[in-house]
């Protein structure tokens, strides 16, 4: 590896350092085997999580089963760490999907859209196929910052329009 990488080594994690305490909120997410993230199953009328327009938040995932590929719709992010360590430098730019192994811990600053609609949810779910069609999947919506708590966490039958 060129030298110059190993430079900048203290910068960039100053940088994540930075990005942890700007970061308020931090939500965690268990994935196990049973195909569910924090032990529930996909339910299409049910919101998981409510975020402010624009935000930037933690959200830390914990792997105690098979590995995963963690993936959120309508949202960029960078991996903060994983197990506490810094990702490799393959891990360092900004995604969409992240691989967890089992037995790992992954905090992402994660990078949400500035167009609040919260009749529109989205999606967080494993990335592979099978999990996914088992139910291993979450919704959020976005919302006008600073009324998340007066957003509904139910979502009427037939609204999904995506």
């Amino acid at each position: 590896m060129p030298k110059e990488v190993f430079s900048h080594e203290p910068l960039i994690h100053l940088t994540f350092t930075g990005i942890q305490q700007q970061l308020k909120k931090c939500s965690k997410f268990n994935l196990t085997t049973k195909s569910a993230i924090n032990g529930k199953k996909m339910d299409m009328n049910r919101i998981d999580e409510v975020v402010p327009a624009g935000a930037r938040e933690i959200w830390e995932i914990t792997n105690k089963g098979w590995d995963h590929n963690f993936h959120i719709h309508d949202a960029a992010f960078t991996v903060i760490d994983k197990n506490g360590e810094l990702p490799p430098l393959y891990e360092r730019g900004r995604k969409d999907t992240v691989f967890i192994p089992n037995g790992t811990t992954v905090r992402l600053a994660v990078d949400f859209g500035s167009y609040p609609d919260p009749g529109t949810p989205y999606m967080y779910h494993c990335h592979l196929l099978y999990h996914e069609d088992s139910g291993m999947m979450g919704q959020f919506v976005i919302v006008e910052p600073g009324t998340e708590s007066q957003v509904s966490k139910e979502v009427s039958k037939g609204s999904h329009n995506h």
